[in-house]
């Protein structure tokens, strides 16, 4: 799920504990880009291909800058920690070796650095928000303040990011497709609307990865309408079906109709159309004012 550390970045200050700084060795080595794995701690669920063609012509030009960040395997291979965007542009321009800093060190400390590293691109609201779940869950710190000191950071700000965490699963899986969908300011409201109509939000996230629909615009449209469903005539609805043609359904003073499958909709609507040309208003009128219709 993650990435590297860079010297210029402005990431919270990491705290390695001595026991752990001292008994660990780094080495700088040139290795196979093949001998390297991708991390199952790299928080990264998106890499722009532009961005990595761009950062591959620079590698090309005025050369890798920083060696990447692995940690030896016991089955000889080295497991990506930071750097992991200069891996795959180098990958991507046909470099066969890279330049890596091998530095032993356990899960924890790997979730730890692979967090830390923004690699020049900040991460995503929820890629942040998983990686922390994952460190709360499996790490050392059990604790949201621990974890907070630990990376330099509040501890209200993981807080607010873990919301994120806590949405529908549906939800979460357009996210990991879109990290960038849902910031964690507005985590909590797609959260507690999808207590109240789940498919809803999922239709409108779905419609925000589609359509580029901002936040504020989506959650607007989920309340719209979830205060029209909420509103009597709609839940009263009436509903008639013709089979192999459609469903009509009466929500108060509307009218809806949805076609079957296999339907022309704009031949539909042309039928219908014509249908309401050929009535007589004065005869609605007397059946909406008749005691039947009442």
């Amino acid at each position: 799920m993650l990435q590297r550390m860079s010297q210029d970045s402005e990431s919270p200050q990491l705290q390695v504990p001595n026991s752990e700084a001292a008994s660990s060795r780094t080495a700088i080595h040139i290795l196979n880009v093949d001998q390297i794995v991708k991390s199952p701690f790299q928080p990264r669920l998106v890499f722009d291909q532009a961005a990595l063609e761009d950062l591959g012509t620079s590698i090309q030009t005025i050369g890798l800058g920083q060696p990447i960040l692995v940690r030896p395997l016991p089955n000889g291979l080295f497991e990506l920690i930071g750097g992991e965007r200069r891996w795959r542009a180098s990958k991507l321009i046909g470099n066969m070796t890279i330049e890596a800093m091998v530095k032993p060190m356990s899960d924890d400390l790997a979730m730890l650095l692979a967090l830390t590293d923004n690699d020049q691109e900040d991460l995503t609201d929820y890629e942040k928000a998983r990686s922390y779940y994952c460190l709360l869950k499996n790490g050392e710190d059990s604790s949201m303040r621990a974890l907070a000191r630990r990376l330099g950071t509040n501890h209200s700000v993981i807080s607010r990011l873990l919301q994120l965490t806590q949405l529908p699963e549906s939800i979460r899986t357009i996210l990991d497709g879109h990290p960038a969908l849902i910031t964690a300011n507005y985590a909590k409201d797609f959260k507690d609307l999808s207590t109240i109509n789940e498919d809803l939000v999922v239709n409108v996230v779905e419609k925000m990865a589609s359509t580029g629909l901002p936040q504020e615009a989506a959650l607007k449209l989920i309340r719209r309408e979830v205060d029209s469903l909420s509103r009597p005539e709609a839940k009263q609805a009436k509903k008639s079906a013709v089979d192999g043609i459609g469903t009509l359904r009466i929500l108060g003073d509307r009218v809806e109709v949805k076609c079957a499958k296999g339907i022309d909709a704009t031949k539909l609507a042309q039928e219908f159309l014509t249908f309401l040309h050929s009535l007589d208003k004065a005869q609605i009128l007397e059946a909406d004012e008749s005691p039947s219709g009442q």
